[in-house]
C-alpha cells in the first residue's frame, strides 16, 4: 500500500501537508491493519471476485435490500448483526479480503476480530450495499409496473352513435 508521507519543507521546520489520496488507493483502497498478534492487509476484492462472492453475501445483501426499502440506511453495527447471525457463510468473506484462512481468523481475540472486520467493511461494504440499493431500485420500479398494469381500466365504452335511421310516425293520409 502507498502510504502518505508530509513533506518537509526547505529550511529545516517540519510542516505536514494534506495530501489527496493517490489514484491507485482510490481504485484499489487497502488498509493495513495492526492486530495483537499480526499485521494484515485487508484488500478489496476485484470486480469478478466480488461477483464470485455474491452467492455468499446473500444474506448481507438481502438484509440490507430489505432495511434500503424501509427507507434505514445500514450501519456498522447492522453490518456486524448480520455477519454474527450468520458467521460461517459471511466470515470466509472477510478472511477472503485479507488472504487468510479460517483456522487464522478463529485464533485472534475478540478485540482484534473487530478491528478486522471494521477495516474488512470500510474496503469492501460498498459492494454489497451498491448491490442492496441496486436490488431494491429494480424491486421497487417493477412493483411500481405491477400496480400501475393492475391500477389501469380500460377505457369506457363509447356512447352509441345516433347513426341509424330516425322513424318518425306515419303520415296521415291526405296530408
Amino acid at each position: 500500500m502507498a502510504q502518505l508521507t508530509p513533506k518537509q519543507p526547505r529550511g529545516g521546520k517540519q510542516k505536514a501537508t494534506l495530501q489527496q489520496p493517490s489514484d491507485l488507493e482510490v481504485l484499489h483502497p487497502e488498509r493495513v491493519v495492526k492486530l495483537s498478534v499480526d499485521t494484515v492487509t485487508v484488500r478489496e476484492y476485484g470486480n469478478v471476485e466480488w461477483l464470485r462472492l455474491l452467492p455468499q453475501a446473500e444474506p448481507l445483501v438481502a438484509n440490507f435490500t430489505a432495511m434500503l426499502s424501509a427507507g434505514v440506511l445500514p450501519s456498522y453495527e447492522d453490518v456486524l448483526a448480520v455477519i454474527a447471525h450468520h458467521a460461517d457463510g459471511l466470515l470466509p468473506l472477510v478472511v477472503q479480503s485479507v488472504d487468510r484462512d479460517m483456522a487464522w481468523v478463529e485464533t485472534i481475540n475478540s478485540n482484534d476480530l473487530e478491528a478486522l472486520l471494521m477495516h474488512w467493511w470500510g474496503v469492501n461494504g460498498h459492494f454489497f450495499v451498491n448491490r442492496a440499493k441496486n436490488r431494491a431500485s429494480v424491486q421497487y420500479q417493477e412493483a411500481m409496473a405491477r400496480n400501475q398494469s393492475a391500477g389501469e381500466k380500460s377505457t369506457p365504452p363509447s356512447s352509441p352513435t345516433a347513426t341509424g335511421q330516425a322513424k318518425s310516425a306515419d303520415t296521415p293520409p291526405g296530408s
